[in-house]
């Protein structure tokens, strides 16, 4: 899921930001008279439509984001849960040591693995917005 929602979030912000710095370029070419004001709206109007279409795109991967993050909240939640109850069977003596340190690693690995992407997708949710 990380790959998926990442590689969206860059296509989608660079072709946006390409189609706004090629909108700009065909304001100043106007501005300048260096280019016709048919050719500009004929050009500017097709560019409009991509900026459209690359803003709903964004919207929608947004949203998705945002549940992403909060199934990422709900499951760094219960891997806490889960770290907690293995503490209070450790010092109950009901795991033995082993199995105890194999489950608390595979715990911690999860939940930091899950707080970096949700870091990530946190961040990459103020870049976007």
């Amino acid at each position: 899921m990380l790959s998926s929602w990442k590689t969206s979030f860059e296509k989608i912000r660079s072709e946006l930001e390409l189609a706004k710095r090629k909108k700009q370029t065909l304001d100043e070419l106007l501005a300048k008279n260096r280019m016709s004001r048919p050719t500009y709206e004929h050009l500017v109007g097709s560019l409009n439509e991509n900026i459209s279409e690359f803003e709903s795109h964004k919207k929608t991967l947004q949203q998705k984001m945002n549940e992403r993050a909060e199934e990422l909240k709900s499951q760094a939640e219960l891997l806490k849960l889960f770290l907690a109850t293995l503490e209070m069977k450790n010092i109950a003596k009901e795991v033995k040591s082993e199995t105890y340190e194999k489950n608390k690693q595979v715990f911690e690995l999860g939940l930091e693995a899950t707080e970096n992407e949700l870091a990530e997708i946190n961040n990459a949710l103020t870049k976007i917005s």
